[in-house]
């Protein structure tokens, strides 16, 4: 997993949770602070903020014992409730793989559910920012129909 996408359905606000892998063993932690913004500054910014991520996420490790939490438990509420929900993994191949998902419980580790694989997209990772918005649009949309 790379990049944990919430999309606030009423209000429009985006919050973004950051995965990186551990040094040692094949497993991902969500790590750093929840980054927040305006849905219109994420259109603005989010293509190259996505690909700025998988540059970081290509070379940055993190073991377990330096993850800093996204949010606290008592926070799940907050950052979770109302969302729509949209992963984003860079493929070895170098594919960009987005997966629409559902909030079933205000807990980031136990609470999100993905959507069937017929719901996901995968695109080019060097794909023009046009294709890039037009498939986050469309998997956006299954995670939206669920979720209400």
């Amino acid at each position: 997993m790379s990049l944990t996408i919430f999309i606030h359905s009423k209000n429009r606000s985006v919050g973004i949770v950051r995965w990186f892998l551990d040094p040692k063993i094949s497993i991902t932690y969500a790590s750093g602070p929840v980054t927040e913004m305006p849905y219109e500054d994420f259109r603005a910014t989010g293509y190259d903020w996505v690909h700025r991520h998988f540059g970081e996420y290509a070379k940055t490790r993190v073991c377990e014992k330096h993850v800093v939490l996204p949010f606290g438990p008592k926070d799940g509420k907050r950052y979770m409730a109302d969302r729509d929900v949209i992963e984003i993994h860079k493929e070895p191949t170098g594919e960009l793989r987005f997966i629409p998902a559902v909030v079933r419980q205000h807990n980031l580790g136990r609470g999100i559910e993905i959507l069937e694989r017929e719901k996901r997209r995968t695109i080019p990772g060097d794909s023009a920012a046009e294709l890039f918005w037009e498939t986050f649009d469309e998997v956006l949309s299954s995670s939206h129909e669920y979720a209400v």
